[in-house]
């Protein structure tokens, strides 16, 4: 992935991953077929490592607060180390139908079902709740994720996730506002008819 960021995709060469690891370019294609293959085998061990890293950064959080603090500060390790960019590229590069994309989508599921179960346990109880298609939230947040960084590379605009962060945080807090819906013991379902 390193490779990835001062390169790019069409520019990442075998010689040029030698070179930043320190071995020969030919010890890439006793283990792989090509680079593709290289770049599949590493895009899903970063994102597991990354997963982890966002559902140790997550847990135990109980508000909406707490996760804009947390995912900012998750985000900034992803731009800091280079890994955001070099998913980009992967994603960029990556042709429907080829293996790259079927990689890439497995990988975007994987984080749509981390974002699943964040906001499962942020809507629970809230009077929202029903109204969030919690899937469908979960898929906008990594499509916005994924979508903001590449608007900030087309522009060079390097202040617009700090913009988006600070306007999450403010509605956060509103968020945080609005009680939990306890139901009383012997209460009928909301809903339910007599």
């Amino acid at each position: 992935m390193l490779a990835l960021t001062p390169h790019g995709y069409a520019a990442t060469t075998a010689r040029s991953i030698a070179a930043l690891g320190g071995f020969a370019p030919g010890v890439i294609y006793y283990h792989f077929t090509d680079l593709d293959d290289l770049f599949l085998a590493t895009a899903a061990f970063t994102s597991e490592e990354r997963e982890a890293r966002y559902r140790a950064g997550t847990a135990g959080v109980t508000t909406a607060v707490q996760l804009v603090d947390r995912l900012r500060d998750l985000y900034a390790e992803d731009v800091g180390s280079g890994h955001i960019e070099a998913v980009q590229e992967l994603m960029a590069a990556a042709r429907p139908g080829s293996p790259l994309a079927a990689a890439m989508a497995r990988e975007t599921r994987r984080w749509e079902a981390l974002a699943e179960e964040v906001l499962r346990t942020l809507l629970r109880g809230k009077p929202l709740a029903r109204l969030v298609n919690v899937p469908t939230a979960a898929r906008a947040a990594v499509a916005y994720y994924l979508g903001m960084q590449t608007l900030t590379h087309l522009d060079g605009d390097t202040t617009r996730p700090e913009a988006a962060f600070a306007q999450a945080a403010r509605l956060a807090a509103a968020f945080d506002k609005l009680p939990r819906l306890t139901r009383r013991r012997g209460s009928p379902r909301s809903g339910a008819r007599s």
